[in-house]
């Protein structure tokens, strides 16, 4: 699949050494207009890979099947926009767009010129989350009594968008595939701006019908912190991606005890044993890119497609409107 790819940041860098190194890409340019980065970008490209600061002219190139957009969200709109119309398929960083009716847009246009619009959802692509959501699936944790998200780290602080969009979005779209794309009953958020006018912490709660979900997102933690606790009625499931142990499994929980007497009941701790599954490491963002090529070869939307991306934003979105009242209505 010949590729051309815009935007060559930190995440940008590490799209094209991927895209390099799968036999299913052929990376044809790289199109960054800072200097700097593209000093870099032809010093770690091989010969062939043009390095331009003009992407427009691959837009009327018939040998271009897609387009990877690296840059930031403000820019990705039109970028995104410009591809589709030219009939180039899209694999697009997180989050799709800035805004609700924008990926109303971008999934309109996709659907009317047939393309296959591939957001950058990695957690979806992960083996340890992949493995995690086949047990649920599977019934093995029983019903699902809430989802507990912790990502932490010093930096890199962002001025296009705060912690919630930046960081908090890779677990939302995880929770939405997890569920089966279940849409909540409420979503409330709160944060605070300590550098700059973005929120640099926030957490987000999301009430489902019968679970909840809380995701905490920071910017300005002293210890990098990656967990997610998945508690069932059967069993809980732990994902850590700072430890060697990737995912464990815990057989615990609390069983409730019927009484003789009417609406009497006893609660008891369960606490089984502790299994570690062997799971074998797969690079997630390879994952992502070749299951993007498989779609566009197969013709089939995409995981992370726009009806899922859709989805995830319309919860940031509603969290975004709650952080906005909470910070005109700051007072008690």
């Amino acid at each position: 699949m010949n590729v051309v790819q815009v935007g060559y940041g930190y995440w940008g860098a590490n799209l094209a050494k991927k895209l390099v190194e799968s036999p299913k890409f052929k990376l044809v340019a790289v199109c960054e207009t800072d200097p700097g980065r593209q000093q870099k970008a032809r010093e770690a490209m091989p010969a062939e890979v043009d390095i331009t600061d003009d992407y427009a002219r691959f837009l009327s190139n018939d040998a271009i099947d897609g387009f990877v957009i690296a840059t930031q969200t403000e820019l990705s709109f039109d970028i995104c926009m410009n591809a589709m119309c030219a009939g180039k398929h899209v694999f697009i960083e997180k989050p799709i767009a800035t805004t609700v009716e924008r990926t109303r847009v971008l999934s309109a246009l996709a659907a009317e010129k047939g393309i296959i619009l591939h957001c950058d959802h990695i957690l979806l692509y992960n083996p340890y989350c992949c493995y995690i959501k086949d047990m649920i699936d599977r019934g093995e944790l029983g019903d699902l009594i809430y989802i507990d998200v912790a990502r932490l780290n010093l930096g890199p602080i962002r001025m296009d968008v705060n912690a919630l969009m930046d960081l908090a979005v890779h677990d939302i779209a995880l929770v939405d595939w997890i569920i089966g794309g279940l849409m909540p009953l409420r979503v409330t958020a709160f944060g605070h701006a300590s550098i700059g006018k973005q929120e640099t912490l926030t957490f987000l709660n999301i009430k489902y019908e019968n679970f909840i979900a809380h995701i905490k997102s920071s910017w300005i933690s002293p210890v990098k912190v990656r967990q997610t606790i998945f508690a069932g009625t059967k069993k809980m499931a732990v994902f850590n991606d700072m430890s060697v142990e990737k995912v464990r499994i815990y057989d615990c929980g609390i069983d409730v005890i019927p009484q003789k007497e009417y609406q009497e009941y006893a609660f008891l701790n369960r606490k089984g044993d502790i299994h570690i599954p062997n799971i074998e490491f797969e690079d997630s963002l390879k994952n992502s890119l070749e299951h993007f090529e498989r779609c566009v070869s197969a013709g089939r939307q995409s995981r992370s497609g726009p009806e899922s991306s859709l989805r995830v934003m319309r919860i940031l979105d509603s969290a975004q409107r709650d952080l906005a009242k909470i910070l005109k209505d700051d007072n008690i």
